[in-house]
């Protein structure tokens, strides 16, 4: 579980940082281009688009491992006593929503691979953009795991 732990925070950090960074350097380049030469670039709107979502879903799945999800903890101050249990739900509701995000994006991908469409100005094919859904899912699902862990062992 270690070794899993590691792997996820890698991931995200190094692609969460990766994203950022070219999501920089592409909007730069859009805004030179376009002030400087007023010759305006289309594909770096695209892929910075591609790469923010990525970035949020990357984000998404680190904030469970720092407990810096957006939580309503209006009953956990109510009752204190209910906390234990009240992060029992809030772990296994997310990993229920991240199990359906990862069927539904699987789903998505097929539909995609059969249609064989392509970005508009890029002209990736759709279906890698929409490989990012269950790539999401599985990690929600597998931080969320590491955390009902961590509540298992009282941490």
């Amino acid at each position: 579980m270690e070794t899993l732990d590691k792997v996820l925070t890698f991931i995200e950090k190094w692609g969460v940082g990766l994203c950022l960074a070219l999501c920089l350097i592409c909007l730069n380049l859009s805004v030179i281009t376009r002030y400087a030469f007023q010759r305006p670039l289309s594909w770096p709107d695209e892929l910075s688009t591609y790469l923010f979502i990525l970035m949020i879903f990357l984000g998404a799945s680190a904030s469970v491992k720092t407990r810096s999800e957006l939580v309503v903890n209006a009953l956990a101050e109510r009752f204190p006593e209910w906390l234990r249990g009240l992060d029992l739900f809030q772990h296994l509701v997310r990993f229920a929503a991240a199990a359906v995000i990862t069927w539904t994006g699987i789903n998505f991908v097929q539909v995609e691979w059969e249609m064989a469409t392509y970005s508009p100005i890029l002209q990736i094919p759709i279906f890698l953009v929409f490989c990012m859904l269950p790539l999401f899912g599985v990690m929600l699902m597998l931080r969320t795991v590491l955390r009902l862990r961590g509540l298992w062992r009282g941490e």
